[in-house]
């Protein structure tokens, strides 16, 4: 755990930012998902309509908040994945003396990095693979 004391405040802000605004699109993008196509019969168009079974806080509570702190929690460990696979491989030389478990394991946590902080680790969770 000592090692992971040794982040720097820049590289931990810039995780906390970019987390932060994946979890505040995943909640957005929560709000535009969950609206029902509704055609006026008078007008002879389709709107876009809220749910009338859901209030206003239970889809809050239910929805946005959850997936803004699922979004968060999948980014900000897609940026301790990187670290952490930067720790183990460490500088170029270093590479070479690695075993095959740890080289599996550095690659493992670059991938799980890449698609962590790139926004895509809380799909590749809920459906299990990778997404189309």
């Amino acid at each position: 755990m000592g090692a992971l004391n040794e982040i720097s405040t820049f590289y931990v802000v810039v995780a906390v930012l970019w987390a932060t605004y994946q979890g505040f699109r995943g909640a957005v993008e929560q709000q535009l998902n969950h609206f029902s196509r509704v055609r006026d019969a008078q007008k002879g168009t389709w709107e876009e309509s809220r749910d009338p079974k859901w209030e206003c806080w239970q889809r809050w509570v239910v929805l946005y908040v959850h997936d803004f702190a699922f979004r968060f929690i999948c980014t900000f460990a897609g940026f301790v994945a990187l670290y952490v696979a930067n720790m183990l491989a460490g500088d170029l030389g270093k590479l070479r003396e690695l075993s095959a478990q740890s080289s599996a394991l550095v690659a493992f946590l670059f991938l799980v990095g890449v698609i962590g902080v790139g926004g895509q680790l809380h799909y590749v969770i809920l459906l299990g693979k990778v997404p189309k």
